[in-house]
């Protein structure tokens, strides 16, 4: 787990670092902060970290200056210092590394051993990632809004970071790929559910879905307003394109709707009219009372993120669904002429 935490604050520091950049798997490189490096020539980058054993180091090859990551943290910033050392050692002690746990004082309540928060999880975020990491660059091409590049994580291995920061999670897959890793949380900001996406173009399994705890499998509830209305998707990519949207992160949109008042909900279904097992599940939604968005024969595109690679905007397609939301016996004579199948 300790050398996701230094992986992930060397990355929210790259941006104060000069020239900073991925050699490759665990080795980055950057000019030296400590000594400034070359003064006759600005290109020159002699600083390096680099991994050992669960930890990172750094050197510079001018000053040679050799240390922890968490003393070379230490002397470019102490207040990420302390929080990082907050962050490595909320567990104890790791008997297996070089670090001494801190001496310091926490306040407020200790979180359960199965709820984690958000906040606290010790992977890098997209934002964190420079802008040529593959995982950046796959989100980038999804063209997801970089406002939500905060909630989407990156793993070089989801299954070793599962083992080991969810040890009561039921992890019954092998998997080393490099994934996108989104979290489903309750109101409260506590994950229950994890879904990891693969990057590699050659996967097995391009998602692995883990259930952390029995609390609510909804992707975007914690950002909810439940005054207003709450359009329900499939896939958690497409929440991030509509104001006030959560993800089933499947086709069960009525499961997740049913945490809400139904007088208050907007079903978004793929459009997939050719769908049997997508079709039975509106109509059922339809009978039960729930408004549902149908998405007009014009758009061929089967879900919102691809009306979005092929032109749309988020405001085109928040218009689109207002305009083709139905309910009731309207719903029933739409959906009749909307299914292919």
């Amino acid at each position: 787990m300790s050398v996701y935490i230094d992986r992930k604050y060397l990355l929210l520091m790259s941006s104060r670092l000069d020239r900073f950049s991925q050699k490759k798997e665990d080795l980055y490189n950057f000019r030296c902060p400590i000594c400034g490096d070359s003064k006759k020539n600005t290109l020159k980058a002699r600083g390096y970290v680099h991994r050992k054993a669960n930890d990172y180091y750094y050197m510079c090859h001018n000053c040679g200056v050799s240390t922890t990551f968490g003393n070379f943290l230490k002397s470019i910033d102490e207040t990420m210092y302390r929080q990082y050392t907050l962050d490595r050692y909320k567990d104890g002690e790791n008997g297996h590394s070089n670090y001494k746990k801190p001496k310091f004082v926490l306040s407020g309540p200790k979180p359960t051993e199965r709820l984690i928060k958000q906040t606290k999880i010790p992977l890098p975020t997209i934002s964190d990632l420079p802008e040529d990491h593959d995982a950046k660059k796959y989100v980038l091409s999804r063209k997801i809004p970089s406002k939500y590049f905060g909630e989407i994580f990156y793993s070089d291995n989801i299954e070793q970071f599962l083992r080991e920061n969810y040890p009561d999670a039921e992890v019954n897959f092998n998997d080393s790929d490099r994934r996108i890793v989104l979290f489903h949380t309750d109101e409260e900001d506590n994950v229950s559910y994890i879904v990891g996406r693969s990057i590699e173009p050659q996967a097995s399994k391009r998602y692995v879905k883990v259930k952390v705890t029995d609390g609510e499998k909804i992707f975007g509830l914690n950002r909810v307003d439940k005054s207003k209305t709450i359009y329900v998707v499939e896939g958690q990519f497409d929440s991030f394109f509509l104001c006030n949207a959560v993800a089933a992160g499947n086709s069960n949109l009525v499961g997740v709707a049913e945490k809400f008042s139904k007088e208050n909900v907007v079903l978004v279904y793929d459009n997939e009219p050719r769908n049997k097992d997508l079709n039975k599940l509106i109509s059922r939604a339809i009978n039960a009372g729930y408004s549902v968005s149908l998405f007009p024969e014009a758009i061929t595109q089967k879900d919102i993120n691809e009306m979005v690679l092929n032109g749309y905007t988020p405001v085109q397609l928040a218009e689109i669904i207002k305009r083709n939301t139905y309910s009731g016996l309207k719903a029933k004579l739409v959906y009749s002429s909307w299914k292919k199948c």
